[in-house]
């Protein structure tokens, strides 16, 4: 039995390692099923699907069959890695219940249009429209996060939106974040090292470096222009851009991050649009906050430079964004905490479905019982074994309950049980301390727990019904021996059982 167990709980890890090689495989653009996206990120929930069709280096949008969520959150990567691995271990937000029964998913990614030139930059900035304005036709609110040069294709996208005002009104952001948007400082030419960690060993710096300064300039000018409107209808898209965009917008750099506005000390410098972002007012955190590199592992990062005399540039730019890999960063500086404490939870409305939250919830709790029992079983069999044969007493109990009333009558006899397992781990300690010879088997409490709790507990409709279904056996032979005499008992004397279960108190 143990050895299948150990078998039934290791091959599903053995699979989902597989799938991850057969994902390795596959080339850019290939389609890539559910259960081996699953794999590839390690995620055991099989509440999780693509909503979309997942194509290798394109677009992930992932969504949970109990959760529904009616917001989503899209990540626009930048230069360095592609539209998932750039972010490190998306699996760190999937299994967060702060986002999972909040937010859906969506990574996409456009190497084109941030290895390309200007005309690519621009065909991208146009697909990103796609997605985002097919996404709002489906979800209540967008957040948009970025890294790197994904910040400039995502501004880039928002204000063309803004150019078509009011034919178009701004898309529906709860918020936007940013982690080290390029600035005037980019300079990816001047670090050729760079190449390798970027993995675009090909690319011609030179050009790279030209047409993002180009775009660069040209995302500036058309901000400037809409912040300075000159007739009533400029003023009107002033004020929509500002309330649906400008006033969400936050961003995340770090110190001695290359590829942003940092001066030799340390200190910010802040281009004139981004000081008059920082101004703005805000409630909960600055829109604008650069992390010490002492923070985020630099002094770690020092010390293999020193070792190996290899000089990293592109690791404060990278590791800021790496969820799941910042392990010498201080906890309030993750990823996933920066991020949750800029968007928090959506927008709800105070007509909330209740029902709908009250059965998901139920949903999500026999989802994770695989997951639950894992752990258990790991560090004890028969306790697992245990939660197994609860799971099938309490349905095999209840399956000629109409389904209406299933589901309430399922949590009260399961808030049942487990107060009868608190009334006897009281009375397993005393079983223990008897069976190891540090209590007689005379002691006054045993006798008084025998005389009176033992029958009262096992004499109530659950306790009978515990008995009958083994769901008592996990506890010593001596200790069954007494919850049997104290069933012989309630027979002989043909007490009336107590209906329900016993209060924790007794």
């Amino acid at each position: 039995m143990l050895v299948a167990l150990i078998g039934y709980w290791t091959i599903p890890g053995l699979v989902r390692r597989w799938f991850a090689r057969d994902y390795n495989k596959l080339p850019l653009g290939a389609l890539v099923s559910d259960q081996m996206t699953r794999g590839w990120l390690g995620l055991t929930d099989k509440g999780w699907f693509c909503e979309e069709p997942h194509y290798k280096g394109s677009l992930l949008h992932l969504r949970h069959n109990v959760f529904q969520a009616k917001d989503v959150i899209v990540f626009v990567h930048g230069f360095t890695g592609d539209y998932v691995n750039a972010w490190g271990k998306p699996k760190v937000l999937l299994d967060d219940p702060r986002f999972n029964r909040n937010y859906d998913f969506v990574f996409c990614g456009d190497d084109k249009a941030l290895w390309g030139d200007v005309a690519a930059f621009d065909e991208g900035a146009t697909r990103l429209d796609g997605l985002l304005s097919h996404l709002e036709e489906n979800y209540k609110t967008i957040t948009i996060v970025s890294h790197g040069k994904g910040g400039l294709l995502a501004m880039r996208t928002l204000l063309n939106r803004a150019k078509d005002f009011p034919k178009k009104q701004p898309y529906k952001i709860h918020k936007i974040v940013m982690f080290s948007p390029p600035t005037e400082n980019v300079s990816l030419a001047r670090h050729t090292e760079m190449v390798k960690p970027l993995g675009q060993p090909g690319a011609d710096l030179l050009r790279v470096q030209a047409n993002t300064d180009s775009e660069l300039a040209k995302v500036k000018e058309d901000w400037k222009a809409i912040l300075n409107p000159q007739d009533p209808r400029g003023r009107a898209r002033m004020e929509a851009f500002t309330r649906d965009v400008t006033d969400y917008l936050y961003v995340i750099n770090a110190e001695r991050d290359e590829v942003v506005d940092v001066g030799p000390n340390g200190e910010k410098i802040v281009s004139e649009g981004v000081r008059r972002l920082s101004e703005r007012p805000t409630i909960g955190p600055p829109r604008l906050v650069t992390l010490r590199y002492i923070d985020i592992g630099g002094t770690e990062e020092d010390a293999r430079e020193k070792k190996s005399g290899v000089k990293n540039p592109a690791y404060a730019h990278a590791i800021i964004a790496k969820m799941g890999e910042q392990k010498d960063f201080s906890f309030f500086d993750r990823f996933e905490e920066l991020l949750f404490d800029r968007i928090g939870v959506p927008p709800r409305s105070l007509s909330a479905d209740v029902e709908q939250i009250r059965q998901s919830t139920f949903d999500r709790i026999n989802s994770t019982i695989f997951e639950m029992n894992k752990f258990v079983v790991d560090r004890n069999p028969m306790v697992g074994l245990c939660w197994r044969n609860i799971s099938d007493a309490v349905k095999a109990k209840l399956q000629n309950v109409p389904e209406s009333q299933r589901q309430k009558q399922t949590e009260d006899l399961v808030r049942q049980i487990y107060y009868v397992y608190i009334v006897l781990d009281q009375y397993a300690q005393l079983d223990e301390l008897r069976n190891r010879g540090y209590m007689s088997a005379d002691d006054a409490k045993i006798v008084e727990w025998k005389r009176s709790t033992l029958p009262n507990l096992i004499g109530s409709e659950t306790g009978m019904w515990m008995l009958q279904n083994n769901l008592m056996e996990y506890y010593s032979e001596e200790m069954q021996k007494d919850l049997r005499q104290a069933a012989a008992r309630i027979h002989q004397s043909d007490a009336k059982p107590v209906n329900g279960a016993v209060p924790p108190s007794q």
